[in-house]
């Protein structure tokens, strides 16, 4: 056992009374003192401080209740939910929710930061079946969201919990009802030029040294394959099929989480060109890694994200006194290269992992290639 009764061998806001752990913290303005159910061993002081920790942080937020308290002490709270009043508050259901949440740990904890950021200091302890429509309404205005897509986005766990909500039956009506989603505006594809592409590539082959290299051969990849970034930074040497000329896309990596689907959750063999294949043979010749395609050569571990691949295009462009792009037009100057060219929209769209349909809505200024100008000389302006 682990003997700390001098407080300043003890974390802040712990101490050994009567051979247990005391914590105390501050809330409205009052300071309360709590006998913990923990030995005061090393591992028990450990957990004290997180539960101090987890208390202070729900103080601060104004939804700590009388059963998060009891629970700290050890006592029991029947079905693992805290009850107000006559009804369940909205911080057990948000709970309930994350936790049954099923998708990637990076969207959950999107989802966390938005509600405990929005909606959980006005709407935690509020039983969730007195939370009316006009409540959220008037909520929503009064957070004065500066875009749609931030609303729309803040908008999906909120729903979120108002749906497990219902299907627990702790509500008979649902207050999003009505609460649609606001239109954001989408806009266009911005794609290189082929000159531009190539004044870009020329310009990294010739500057770029070193292991700085690879972010040529990288590019290289990007502009002749159509592959989103994500898609890119989660390739393996196993999808690619050289004898077929193929490879197959089927996953992604976002801020270094794998995930086991693409965006569209849709996998997909894309066809390699010529300068594909390059690529893809000079990178490997790197010797980087006999597991991921795309290895940062700053840490020699596969990317967190693309913002270092994407910083050396931008410096191209700098350099080249090209107007300034996100480094994701790389894909869209594949597709409109294809459709420019004559290629079947149906090929591109499979290539692009595109519905026909949506292949024809982003890019259909580019399905006709340049007869679009050869149309507008017919114009006679005098």
């Amino acid at each position: 056992m682990v003997d700390k009764t001098n407080s300043k061998a003890l974390p802040t806001g712990l101490r050994i009374r009567d051979g247990s752990i005391e914590i105390n913290f501050t809330h409205n303005k009052q300071r309360h003192y709590l006998t913990l159910p923990h030995p005061p061993t090393t591992e028990g002081i450990s957990t004290a401080s997180k539960i101090r920790a987890e208390l202070k942080n729900k103080a601060k937020w104004g939804i700590l209740t009388d059963a998060d308290i009891a629970s700290a002490k050890g006592i029991d709270v029947a079905d693992n939910s805290i009850i107000v009043g006559k009804g369940v508050l909205f911080q057990e259901v948000a709970q309930t929710y994350l936790r049954r949440w099923k998708g990637d740990k990076n969207t959950k904890g999107n989802y966390v930061n938005i509600l405990n950021f929005h909606w959980m200091p006005n709407l935690a302890l509020m039983p969730i079946h007195t939370i009316t429509h006009d409540d959220i309404q008037d909520l929503i205005l009064a957070r004065e969201f500066t875009t749609a897509k931030t609303l729309n986005n803040c908008l999906i766990p909120l729903r979120g919990v108002f749906d497990t909500a219902l299907k627990s039956k702790l509500i008979s009506e649902n207050p999003m009802v009505g609460i649609e989603n606001e239109k954001v505006q989408v806009g266009s594809p911005d794609p290189f030029s082929r000159a531009e592409m190539t004044a870009l590539l020329n310009w990294l082959d010739d500057n770029l040294e070193g292991k700085d290299h690879f972010y040529y051969w990288y590019f290289e990849l990007a502009f002749w394959c159509g592959c989103r970034p994500s898609e890119m930074l989660a390739l393996r040497w196993s999808d690619i099929d050289w004898f077929n000329n193929t490879m197959r896309i089927s996953k992604s990596r976002v801020r270094g989480i794998e995930k086991t689907v693409t965006k569209t959750h849709v996998e997909r063999e894309v066809y390699l060109n010529d300068r594909s294949t390059r690529a893809l043979q000079e990178i490997q010749k790197l010797g980087m890694s006999k597991d991921y395609v795309m290895i940062c050569p700053e840490t020699n571990e596969p990317f967190y994200g693309e913002e270092t691949a994407r910083n050396r295009l931008v410096g191209a462009m700098q350099a080249c006194g090209i107007r300034h792009r996100p480094a994701y037009n790389a894909r869209h100057t594949y597709a409109t290269m294809l459709l420019m060219d004559g290629l079947n929209p149906v090929f591109v769209a499979d290539q692009m992992g595109h519905s026909l349909q949506m292949l024809m809505k982003r890019y259909a200024k580019w399905m006709h290639g340049d007869k679009n100008k050869i149309e507008m000389a017919k114009l006679k302006t005098e």
